[in-house]
């Protein structure tokens, strides 16, 4: 007895020594996040745009020839700038963050472009900072040439290097970066983006030269230098009335939605074309719905298209026939001379009314004021734009109503309703191995594998009793569906992808400084080399150090 006493006390001694080491191991992961707050404008570009202007604009036009005005909708951009200190000695330069491209560049000080005249063709660049890399001791020029176009117009050319970047209080080492020394842009550009958009990887100019890689951009030199545990961020756009959002890398403010976070895989739309893996931030979009102000609901459409989130427009796209089963349910009319749905005015104050979209099994409400603007005294219009498309683009209009966490490692979006309110303190939790608190949507399997004929009826409000959430603790599929996501190639090809044409002609294109705008129009396919498998419906979950500690004590007292 004495003996069994005297292991017991020395068992709860080992106990308690090897779980204050264990917990001492769990705190050294990485386990930081980094929040940024951001300035957000709307314009044309950003050295004109405003804060003011927080929807698209209604501009008359006059055709040639004619005696009459026709209204043109003008699709604003979105920017969202924050500062950053490059080289050393530090040089303070305002660059753009990105969600639509994956490249981090700063203009450079010998850009012919930059001039004190901007009444030509000059762009001034000491608004915003240059960089003068031959005056930092730390970078590095590796020699590699960086070269970017966009749809369009606006280009960057420059010169690939690494350099010491500190933006807010994190600093980065020998962080990838290019230096353009000639560019018509009035700023650069932090990507946030997948790593299969990288113009070293997916360009034109990479594939031709036979010189293709991938390389650590932004969020994933976050995580490798240990200042967060995984390569994903979170993005919340605030009211539109607010000047600022922010975005959370590597975490997750629990504070700023309502209701659960539910996550879908990216769907790979250019698998096809030699893609692995998902490029870009496609989503399956599996209907859409009206609830009007007495609390009825309406169907519009259960046909599952596939959806852009794109954080750079004001405006929301739809392919025609989708806008034209919305318009119908809204009263709003279609107008031929300029090519929009003309809707009544009072539309414009109606907060009650709400438009549901559907990710699966759960939805993301915006008011249907969020979605008309005004020409004139009395005269309204749908600002949910037809396009000959078979895919939608959600921009801001939709985006400033979501939370958004976009997860590069397991090639997933998690999202829930927007909270405007931000009364309650923050409550930040760090993502390691997936999104905590999100839960599989619903329909996270049902994704879209082909384009469909759109047809109105189906119910998007009676989710299946049957296709219960699951919490997702791990990894996810890499691609969307088994007959979009398994059929890439594992050879490069030479065939070029223009995602700029997704969005209709008949409105104007997006700016050279607009977020989405940052995808190059000259994507060429290829196949990322970090595929992932699919696990399904299987829940992995990753137990910690002090987890297993904990069993083997457990073991060892029962012994």
């Amino acid at each position: 007895m004495v003996f069994a006493k005297q292991l017991l006390s020395t068992s709860l001694l080992l106990s308690s020594s090897l779980w204050d080491f264990a917990q001492a191991l769990d705190n050294e992961l990485p386990n930081k996040f980094v929040n940024l707050r951001f300035n957000k404008k709307y314009g044309d570009h950003y050295d004109t745009a405003s804060t003011d202007s927080r929807k698209p604009k209604l501009e008359l036009v006059k055709r040639d020839g004619s005696d009459y005005e026709e209204v043109e909708l003008t699709n604003q951009q979105s920017f969202y700038s924050v500062e950053v200190d490059v080289g050393t000695p530090s040089q303070r330069v305002t660059v753009l963050l990105d969600t639509g491209s994956s490249d981090f560049w700063v203009m450079g000080s010998d850009n012919p472009y930059c001039s004190d005249d901007t009444s030509t063709t000059g762009i001034d660049c000491s608004e915003f900072g240059t960089f003068d890399s031959s005056s930092s001791s730390t970078f590095h020029n590796n020699g590699t040439a960086f070269n970017i176009h966009y749809g369009d117009g606006s280009f960057a050319l420059g010169t690939w290097g690494t350099d010491t970047v500190s933006i807010d209080d994190i600093t980065l080492d020998a962080l990838s970066l290019a230096v353009a020394n000639s560019s018509n842009s009035s700023m650069g550009v932090i990507g946030l983006g997948l790593a299969g958009l990288e113009t070293t990887y997916s360009s034109s100019h990479a594939v031709k030269s036979g010189q293709t890689y991938q390389y650590a951009n932004f969020p994933l030199a976050l995580k490798n230098a240990g200042i967060v545990a995984a390569n994903a961020y979170s993005l919340y756009l605030n009211d539109p009335e607010e000047t600022t959002g922010n975005i959370l890398f590597g975490a997750v403010d629990h504070s700023l939605y309502s209701g659960q976070l539910y996550t879908i895989p990216l769907v790979n739309i250019y698998s096809g074309s030699g893609f692995k893996n998902a490029v870009e931030f496609d989503v399956t979009l599996n209907g859409i719905g009206i609830v009007d102000s007495s609390g009825s609901a309406t169907t519009v459409s259960t046909t599952p298209i596939i959806a852009l989130l794109d954080s750079g427009t004001t405006l929301t796209y739809f392919p025609t026939q989708y806008v034209s089963l919305l318009a119908a349910q809204l009263g709003a009319q279609y107008s031929s001379s300029n090519g929009y749905y003309t809707i009544s005015c009072d539309a414009m104050q109606d907060t009650t009314t709400k438009l549901v979209f559907d990710f699966g099994g759960f939805h993301i409400n915006a008011t249907l004021a969020d979605f008309v603007v005004q020409s004139g005294t009395s005269t309204c219009f749908l600002s949910i734009i037809p396009q000959n498309s078979s895919s939608a683009i959600l921009g801001d209009t939709f985006l400033n109503n979501a939370y958004v966490v976009y997860d590069l490692d397991n090639l997933e979006i998690s999202m829930a309703q927007a909270k405007w309110d931000q009364s309650s303190d923050e409550d930040i939790e760090v993502i390691s191995s997936s999104v905590p608190s999100a839960v599989k949507a619903p329909g996270y399997s049902n994704t879209w594998s082909t384009t469909m004929s759109i047809t109105s009826g189906g119910n998007i409000f009676t989710v299946n009793a049957d296709a219960s959430a699951t919490v997702s603790n791990s990894g996810s599929s890499a691609s969307a569906s088994s007959s979009s996501a398994s059929s890439g190639s594992n050879s490069r090809t030479t065939s070029t992808l223009s995602t700029s044409s997704r969005k209709s002609t008949q409105t104007s294109t997006r700016t050279s400084s607009g977020t989405s705008s940052r995808r190059s129009s000259t994507s060429t396919s290829t196949s990322s080399s970090n595929n992932k498998e699919e696990n399904g419906s299987t829940t992995v979950m990753v137990p910690s150090i002090s987890f297993f500690v904990l069993a083997f004590l457990s073991i060892f007292v029962a012994f």
